[in-house]
């Protein structure tokens, strides 16, 4: 059973209370909450701190540790500061203990095969005037037309340039 945060003690006069939807807690409007992460047990270590609405801190939190926000939307704010705190004591943890050092993210390398290659073969079927230029292009270059990208430029030539 989760706990119910009824905040009755923080009332100041004139203070509005609205019912937060579907968490069962009601929240002070023009309140703010802090959350801290720490990263370790010791004072020197890492931590940072969110401060706002519950749903701004949810949001921030997700976006900072890198979590799609469809993927926290079923946590509570309690649950996902719980999942972000192991997060970041065992990233320290292991940084600490083993010597590793965070690593940037990089965007996905292309694999070579599936880079366009500037085929200087494609340039001269394009400048081919005829059905016969290409027919001595390859005969020339019959090797070259292994690659598909330079048959099916030779085949796409050929039926532009039609019988003549």
């Amino acid at each position: 059973m989760r706990n119910q945060l009824q905040p009755h003690s923080l009332n100041q006069p004139g203070e509005r209370i609205t019912q937060a939807p579907k968490r069962g807690f009601r929240v002070a409007e023009g309140r703010s909450t802090t959350v801290t992460i720490k990263y370790g047990p010791d004072s020197g270590d890492p931590q940072v701190a969110f401060q706002g609405t519950p749903g701004d801190i949810r949001g921030d939190v997700a976006s900072f540790f890198g979590f799609d926000s469809d993927t926290c939307a079923a946590l509570t704010l309690g649950e996902l500061v719980l999942e972000v705190a192991q997060l970041a004591q065992g990233a320290s943890h292991v940084a600490r203990g083993l010597g590793a050092r965070v690593v940037p993210q990089q965007p996905a390398a292309v694999p070579p095969e599936a880079q366009p290659v500037d085929n200087p073969l494609l340039g001269q079927i394009e400048a081919c005037n005829s059905v016969e230029q290409l027919k001595e292009l390859w005969a020339a270059n019959q090797s070259a037309f292994a690659d598909p990208a330079v048959m099916d430029a030779w085949k796409a030539r050929g039926r532009a340039l039609g019988p003549r």
